[in-house]
């Protein structure tokens, strides 16, 4: 937050000593303290926002917009003062500047020094290890993830405030900024120099995104009329938004309106994608217009972007993969913490942090969630088509996709599946000698067992293969009939989320596929479909594809051999043109609890950390987010 050019500091009117002699009961002391350091509405020391806290009783509430399963209930949340904010609901996630995770006790979750020997945590020798710091280091990961969600931001800015101590942080998609700690019960100037120079931020430089605006009246009742059919869930209402498109092609920027992304990011970095169904602004709102869809990200520097590949598989004819309309980088919008992170050698572990561009595009295909379809035969199908789009990008353009998923493959209107997110991808002749080439890419639940184990060898076609049996085991676990639906939570941990403390993974998959085990043909009772026969079959026939050459690398593990689609492409075949059951649209068989199908490793270009549900494996994966 430097000053301006040749500006003047101008400070609140507060003394340095203004919480000199402090000592707090509990946290709601500190709550009211904060308050009374913002001053009232009638002699504000901050002019323009203001400071609500949350009330410690059974009856406070949290955001009531958030999503099922994040009811975030941040300390104390900054707004524009005059936002009226209601007694009973304190907390408005989308309305929020910042925000103050504080305590009335020391809880220290960073470690300042810089002697490398003090190291509390394996590769990530900035972050203390103790169970209270890992707890409020996840609040507030948890408080960026749910702001920058409900918000359009290229940064943000919160308060970490531990009597007698305070931090001020500072993430965006590569990363975040950790300031030292400053006792500002002795000193508090550094409290007023944050807030002094945030409320006379523009918000652009408070970190909104200044190419996305709330719709008009007439634009959000147009956007809400054609993109009725992907409408987001009333009980966790947003806006219409109207997105600026900026066109590599042709310089210009081309408006869409957008109501509700079909997914919102579950990390404060990385990618960042959302997708939304789009109707695009031109001099008069026409009910001819068609709906296309809207992708936008925090892209890594250090890939191809997504575009270029689109762009080679458009003019190559390949199939079954989305059609670029337009888009482009977005002007002034890259990631600043991994050049702050550069300064301070050591700081960040061995995680890299990349430098990030946020870019936005459209393609002409909308499509429904792999989960919504209407026969198993139809799921087939769509992962069939899928298949053959990977095919010809492959063979064609010579492409990898990396992170072939049942997020990344979607169903069209006319039943035809499309294989989505070519983020990853990249050309098959440059990953062999790049830097990156051994890294795990992909969704974990996903990924083929040889990259879940870290095998030390680049990704091959053989890999994104198999996470097309993954694929189609996950899906009709999930939402098909079959005689293993007791077992089923069971199931999708040991084979869908296995890892171990090395963030390794693979080994239910490798048991399942070489020695039959949880649902295979060596388990009491093996897997059936209901009903299903082609369904059986189809899987028990890609599993002694893959059962075979795994078979054959244990035996010759320096075989460069590759498995490719023509091993499998008779199976599916066969499959299709066998009879199936009619009608058996998908239905969830449990309520499972939420899988780890995030993003892969924290030692690649990812989403989410990738893994696991125990605190300290995730407090590791968080260990990039801090230089």
């Amino acid at each position: 937050m430097p000053l301006g050019q040749n500006a003047k500091e101008t400070l609140a009117d507060i003394p340095t000593t203004f919480f000199s002699g402090f000592q707090p009961k509990n946290e709601q002391d500190v709550y009211k303290k904060m308050t009374q350091f913002f001053g009232d509405s009638s002699a504000p020391h901050f002019p323009g926002i203001k400071i609500v806290y949350m009330i410690l009783q059974l009856t406070a509430h949290p955001d009531p917009d958030s999503r099922p399963g994040a009811k975030v209930k941040p300390d104390m949340c900054v707004y524009h003062e005059q936002l009226r904010i209601k007694s009973t609901a304190p907390t408005r996630l989308a309305n929020a500047l910042t925000g103050v995770e504080a305590k009335d006790e020391y809880v220290e979750i960073f470690n300042d020094s810089t002697d490398p020997r003090v190291a509390t945590i394996e590769d990530a020798p900035f972050e203390v290890d103790t169970d209270k710091a890992i707890l409020a280091r996840g609040q507030l990961v948890t408080y960026a993830v749910e702001i920058c969600a409900r918000q359009h931001r290229t940064h943000l800015f919160l308060v970490y405030v531990y009597f007698p101590y305070a931090r001020l942080i500072r993430f965006d998609r590569s990363g975040a900024l950790v300031s030292q700690r400053f006792d500002f019960i002795k000193d508090c100037t550094h409290l007023n120099q944050f807030f002094s120079r945030f409320c006379r931020m523009d918000e652009t430089a408070m970190g909104y995104d200044p190419t996305v605006h709330v719709a008009n009246e007439a634009e959000t009742k147009f956007a809400r009329k054609h993109l009725a059919s992907w409408a987001p869930n009333p009980k966790l209402e947003r806006p219409v938004f109207k997105m600026d498109v900026y066109d590599d092609q042709s310089g210009e920027a081309r408006q869409f309106l957008v109501w509700g992304s079909l997914a919102d990011p579950e990390s404060p970095l990385g990618r960042a994608t959302r997708g939304y169904p789009a109707m695009e602004i031109t001099n008069e709102l026409l009910d001819d217009t068609k709906p296309m869809f809207l992708k936008e990200q925090w892209r890594s520097l250090a890939l191809c972007p997504e575009i270029e590949t689109i762009r080679k598989m458009n003019k190559a004819k390949v199939h079954y993969v989305p059609t670029l309309v337009c888009g482009g980088d977005l002007p002034n919008q890259l990631t600043k913490t991994q050049g702050y992170a550069s300064m301070f050698d050591g700081r960040i572990g061995d995680k890299r942090l990349d430098s990030r561009q946020h870019v936005r595009f459209v393609v002409k295909e909308v499509g429904s969630p792999l989960e919504r379809f209407s026969s198993s035969k139809q799921m087939l199908r769509a992962v069939g088509h899928a298949l053959q789009g990977h095919k010809e990008a492959y063979e064609l353009c010579g492409l990898l996709h990396r992170d072939v998923s049942g997020g990344n493959i979607l169903i069209q209107g006319d039943g035809t599946g499309l294989l989505n997110d070519w983020d990853m991808a990249v050309v098959e002749k440059d990953i062999q000698d790049s830097p990156r080439g051994h890294e795990r890419t992909g969704t974990w639940a996903f990924m083929s067992i040889a990259m879940l184990k870290r095998e030390r060898r680049p990704h091959g076609v053989c890999d994104d293969l198999e996470s097309f049996l993954w694929v189609i085991l996950y899906y009709s676990l999930s939402y098909l009939p079959h005689n293993r639906v007791k077992d089923l939570d069971f199931i999708i941990q040991v084979i869908f989320e296995q890892y171990d403390w090395s963030r390794k993974g693979g080994s239910g998959k490798r048991d399942f596929i070489m020695f039959g085990e949880h649902i295979g043909d060596r388990d009491e009772r093996p897997l059936e479909f209901t009903g299903n026969l082609a369904l059986t079959e189809f899987m028990k026939k890609m599993v002694a594809v893959f059962q075979a050459r795994y078979s054959f690398l244990m035996m010759r593990p320096q075989e460069s051999t590759q498995m490719m689609h023509k091993d499998v492409q008779p199976i599916w075949d066969e499959a299709l043109d066998s009879i199936w059951p009619e009608n058996d649209a998908a239905k969830k068989q449990r309520v499972l609890k939420k899988t780890a199908v995030k993003r892969a490793g924290p030692d690649h270009d990812d989403d989410s950390g990738g893994q696991s549900k125990e605190k300290k494996l995730k407090t590791c994966a968080w260990s990039s987010l801090f230089p």
